[in-house]
């Protein structure tokens, strides 16, 4: 059965569907509430009491467990849009983060800025590429939602 919830995505390099990362709950007259509801008692936080849509998502992790995606239903398999879509809804972000990826092993090009975040969902990352300490022009770069660096 297909599962609709389009959702605010952070993605790397490419936008492909196997390659999102995290996404921030999206919801509206094709998913509404009961979708969000279903994505919180799939992903329960602590006390099993319902995790905020803030942090559904907020990860690999948390995004797969919020829409009840198992690695080895998915494992080494084309993307099926008739199990599972990414709908475009027409949102455009203001300002795009690019910045180094998460989790790469040292030695495997982890400064490689490949990890584009929208700037408006930044504090919701799993980790914030706008964090303290962080520097604009070393750690990232502001791009417009053209794609031009601001």
């Amino acid at each position: 059965m297909p599962f609709s919830s389009p959702c605010k995505v952070e993605s790397y390099r490419y936008y492909r569907p196997d390659l999102i990362k995290s996404a921030h709950p999206w919801v509206d007259a094709i998913s509404g509430p009961d979708a969000l509801a279903a994505m919180q008692r799939n992903n329960p936080g602590s006390l099993d009491q319902p995790r905020s849509p803030e942090r559904l998502c907020a990860g690999q992790t948390l995004l797969c467990k919020a829409l009840g995606l198992k690695v080895p239903d998915w494992d080494a398999r084309r993307f099926d849009p008739q199990q599972l879509f990414v709908e475009d809804v027409g949102e455009r972000p203001h300002a795009i983060i690019q910045c180094a990826r998460l989790g790469i092993p040292k030695g495997r090009d982890e400064h490689l800025p490949y990890r584009f975040v929208d700037a408006t969902y930044a504090r919701h990352c799993t980790r914030n590429p706008l964090r303290r300490g962080q520097v604009e022009g070393r750690d990232y770069r502001l791009l417009s939602a053209a794609g031009a660096e601001r």
